[in-house]
């Protein structure tokens, strides 16, 4: 059984702020962009919005509404995460790679969300291994060429931060489909 969430409990503030900050902190990276932040800037407030009627459409039903609060979230996340070292590898192998990991990872995982969701909930029952050695091939590859595209950049701190957050933006595409599964069919996925 679901309890209300209130308003108050609701956490679409916290959440927005949230990636009113991730958006401001990214655009910083290689150098400050107000295109980039404005863009980052709408995208978490177009977020905040979302989270306000997923609020009002499911406030009676929590599981349901922190799920699509979570989903929403890690996307834009992920968005604003991918952006930095996609503008320092502009055109390169490494950007053509990196979008590249992006699609895949924006598109895989819908289709695997209930072994995921297994996966995640038992992880000793699940036949996603192949999938993590995908993630692994392609990072290591992805890694290779960050590497050596880095020995010719300005500015080899921002590539660290760069990589990190492009592969927490990895991660949060891999587990975002996981959260639009209902409260119902994940009880029943992990009987």
């Amino acid at each position: 059984m679901s309890k209300k969430v209130s308003f108050k409990e609701s956490r679409i503030f916290i959440t927005t702020f949230l990636l009113l900050g991730t958006g401001f902190l990214t655009s910083a990276v290689p150098e400050g962009s107000l295109q980039i932040m404005t863009f980052n800037l709408l995208l978490a407030l177009v977020a905040g919005v979302l989270f306000y009627y997923f609020w009002k459409k499911t406030k009676h039903k929590s599981k349901r509404y922190f799920s699509l609060l979570s989903y929403v979230m890690l996307n834009v996340m992920a968005i604003q995460l991918a952006i930095p070292l996609l503008r320092i590898y502009f055109l390169t192998l490494t950007f053509w790679i990196g979008v590249g990991m992006l699609i895949i990872m924006m598109t895989v995982p819908y289709f695997t969300s209930r072994k995921i969701a297994i996966s995640i909930q038992k992880p000793g029952k699940s036949k996603l291994g192949k999938l993590y050695l995908l993630y692994v091939a392609l990072v290591f590859l992805f890694g290779g060429s960050a590497y050596t595209n880095s020995i010719y950049t300005s500015n080899p701190d921002a590539i660290v931060i760069a990589v990190l957050g492009l592969l927490f933006s990895l991660l949060f595409l891999f587990v975002a489909p996981v959260l639009l599964i209902k409260p119902a069919e994940m009880d029943e996925l992990t009987k």
